[in-house]
């Protein structure tokens, strides 16, 4: 293949606004495939988008919202069923594998306890220690959104690019860390310009634009006020499905 893409199997909010999908992204590169965030939609675009879950070799998740890793039992399970043999990594917050094997007994009783036929493993992240997954690296920057567990933006290296991803977050210097450079910084831009808590709006993105030094920006988890200024934006926008070639 050579090179490293990113493609937006989710760029939704929480609640399906314009339709698409909840927050899933997919890289490529040469050493495998990852996906940033996995939403409870995500094999759904999966299985849209023409994805094979089994060639997936890590999730790594921003923060324990279920639009953001509510998609991982039915991942797991179909795992399961299609009789995967190989190893996975689930890295996200402190207290994802209980939260996960949580969520798997609400869902689907009895799923936590069985034995799968792959391997599992779980790496929780620490914010200012660079955590090694298989060919990538990931540093976890604190977010600011309430989810039960600590909320991160991440900076990932993978097949020699650097992604930049803001998860769910009010404006923090923290993001300016994260996206320092970077190829290309996925944020989160919710709203077009009212502010609310633990979510970032697009108005205060741009205002924080020249202080960002990364290269390529896409704003993505936009709820309908956002969908409805996307034509207009001065920036990118995701969508569902939406290629980019690093």
């Amino acid at each position: 293949m050579g090179g490293v893409t990113v493609q937006f199997l989710g760029s939704g909010d929480a609640f399906g606004s314009g339709g698409r999908f909840q927050a899933c992204i997919l890289v490529r590169a040469d050493s495998g495939a990852f996906l940033l965030d996995c939403g409870a939609s995500s094999l759904i675009a999966m299985k849209r988008f023409g994805v094979e879950p089994n060639f997936i070799d890590a999730v790594l998740i921003s923060h324990l919202h279920g639009d953001h890793f509510g998609g991982l039992p039915f991942f797991l399970l179909d795992a399961q069923f299609s009789r995967r043999t190989q190893s996975l990594v689930i890295a996200g917050p402190a207290g994802i594998e209980e939260r996960v094997r949580r969520a798997m007994d609400v869902f689907f009783p009895g799923s936590a306890a069985t034995k799968q036929r792959f391997q599992i493993r779980f790496v929780e992240f620490a914010e200012g220690v660079l955590t090694a997954i298989d060919a990538i690296t990931v540093s976890a920057y604190p977010a600011v959104h309430a989810s039960g567990a600590p909320a991160h933006a991440l900076r990932v290296q993978a097949g020699g690019k650097v992604i930049a991803y803001s998860g769910d977050t009010e404006w923090t210097d923290a993001l300016l860390s994260a996206a320092d450079n970077a190829d290309l910084f996925i944020c989160e831009a919710y709203f077009f310009e009212k502010q609310m808590k633990f979510h970032l709006d697009y108005a205060t993105l741009i205002a924080h634009r020249e202080q960002l030094t990364c290269k390529r920006l896409v704003v993505t988890h936009m709820n309908a006020d956002m969908l409805a200024h996307v034509a207009g934006l001065g920036v990118e926008a995701a969508d569902d499905g939406k290629l980019i070639e690093l």
